[in-house]
């Protein structure tokens, strides 16, 4: 009985197997930092809403309504703890911009040691069918 080759064979398994484990690791941890990354966007995006949904009461019943420059980060900031707690998610609220119509947040998620940031905007929009109607 021949025994040659046999260690070429063993080691041609082990180095593909090796492989075959390294790149399932690889796209797994790929997938989470995609995941993260979406993450980080839909929250930022989802507590600028929420900033954005701080009208000024005195601007109403003027022809352009304006955010409410002092509630608009409380609420936003609000959101996102809320939306952080929800997900199970580690994060925070790096920054939230307050502009007369609009509302721009940016969070930071930290998950399987990868730190990922996104951004939300959005704008206020007055009318009841639509913009302007």
């Amino acid at each position: 009985h021949d025994d040659r080759g046999s260690a070429t064979v063993a080691a041609i398994v082990l180095m593909l197997s090796l492989t075959g484990g390294a790149l399932l690791w690889l796209s797994w941890n790929v997938d989470r930092s995609i995941n993260a990354a979406n993450d980080a966007d839909a929250i930022a995006f989802q507590a600028a809403r929420a900033g954005a949904q701080a009208v000024d009461p005195a601007s109403l019943r003027t022809a352009t309504p304006v955010l409410n420059s002092d509630l608009a980060p409380q609420l936003a900031v609000e959101a996102a703890a809320s939306l952080f707690a929800a997900n199970e998610t580690t994060g925070r609220v790096i920054s939230v911009d307050v502009g007369a119509d609009r509302v721009t947040v940016v969070v930071e998620i930290t998950e399987a040691g990868r730190t990922v940031t996104g951004q939300g905007t959005a704008r206020l929009a007055v009318g009841v069918r639509g913009e302007g109607t």
